[in-house]
C-alpha cells in the first residue's frame, strides 16, 4: 500500500511553470530518493506535502486521504504525522537544544515535565547528542545542528519524514551519522522522501529513485531495477554515474 501517492501534480509560480503532471508513490517503510538538478523544484514537492505550498492541480494522497484541499487546522494535524527536516536545521536561535526539542512536545502533547525530560534525554542519546541539552544553536557545529533538527522533527514520532538536503555541507563523519540515523528510522517503519545531491548517501539509504527534470518525473525505479538496466542511456544512470555504475 502506498503511504504517499502523488498523481498529476502541477505547480506554477506566476507565469513560471515548475511542475506538470508529476506522479510517484512511496510505500510504507520505503525511502524514495527525489533527485534532479538545482532549480528543478524538488523542495517545492516536499513543501506541498505539508501544506507550505498549494498544488494548482492534481492529487496528493497520504494514507489514502486527499490532502490538497485541507483546511489550516487539518494541515496542523497532518504535520504531527509528517515531519519536515529542513536543510539548515531551522532551529530556534534563542532556544537551547533542550528547549528546541521540548517545543513540539509542549505544543502538541499532554506529557508531564518528567516525561518530556526522559523523552528528550533518550532522543539525544539516540542521535549521538548527549550532553548538548544546554547549548544554543550558535554553539553547535553544522553537523550537530542538522542532527538536532532531525531529532526535533522526530519528537512526535511521525509516520513520514521529508529530508531536504540533510547532508549538504557536512564532513564525512557527520554525513555518515546522518546516513545511520535515516537507516535506523527506516527499521522502525518510517516512510521517507530524501531530496539530495549527495548520491553516495542516496544510494546508501534509498530503496528507489525518481528523477525530476523539465517539470516532470523523467524516470523512476528501484535500486535493483536501475542496476539491471543495460547501457548508459538512463538519465538516472547519467546523473549518478560512478555511484551505481
Amino acid at each position: 500500500m502506498a503511504i504517499i501517492d502523488v498523481k498529476n501534480f502541477r505547480k506554477a509560480f506566476g507565469s513560471k511553470q515548475v511542475h506538470e503532471n508529476v506522479s510517484f508513490y512511496v510505500k510504507k517503510g520505503e525511502c524514495l530518493g527525489l533527485v534532479g538538478g538545482s532549480g528543478s523544484g524538488k523542495s517545492v514537492i516536499l513543501r506541498s506535502l505539508i501544506g507550505l505550498e498549494k498544488a494548482d492541480a492534481g492529487s496528493i494522497l497520504i494514507n489514502d486521504e486527499e490532502i490538497t484541499h485541507y483546511s489550516e487546522q487539518a494541515w496542523l494535524e497532518l504535520r504531527k504525522k509528517v515531519a519536515y527536516a529542513f536543510q539548515g536545521g531551522a532551529l530556534f536561535d534563542s532556544m537551547s537544544v533542550f528547549q528546541n526539542l521540548s517545543y513540539p512536545l509542549i505544543e502538541h502533547t499532554n506529557l508531564t515535565r518528567t516525561e518530556i525530560n526522559h523523552k528528550i534525554t533518550s532522543q539525544l542519546n539516540d542521535f549521538g547528542l548527549a550532553g548538548t541539552e544546554n547549548l544554543y544553536p550558535n554553539e553547535l557545529s553544522g553537523g550537530m545542528q542538522k542532527r538536532v533538527g532531525l531529532a526535533r522533527a522526530m519528537m512526535l514520532e511521525p509516520e513520514i519524514i521529508l529530508y531536504d538536503e540533510p547532508t549538504a555541507g557536512l564532513d564525512p563523519f557527520n554525513t555518515k551519522k546522518i546516513q545511520e540515523l535515516i537507516l535506523n528510522l527506516k527499521t522502525k517503519g518510517v516512510t521517507s522522501i530524501l531530496v539530495t545531491h549527495d548520491m553516495p548517501t542516496a544510494l546508501a539509504v534509498c530503496d528507489k529513485f525518481a528523477f525530476l527534470k523539465d517539470k516532470v518525473i523523467k524516470e523512476q525505479g528501484t535500486i535493483e531495477q536501475l542496476k539491471n538496466q543495460s547501457g548508459k542511456s538512463s538519465l538516472i544512470h547519467q546523473f549518478i554515474e560512478g555511484s551505481i555504475l
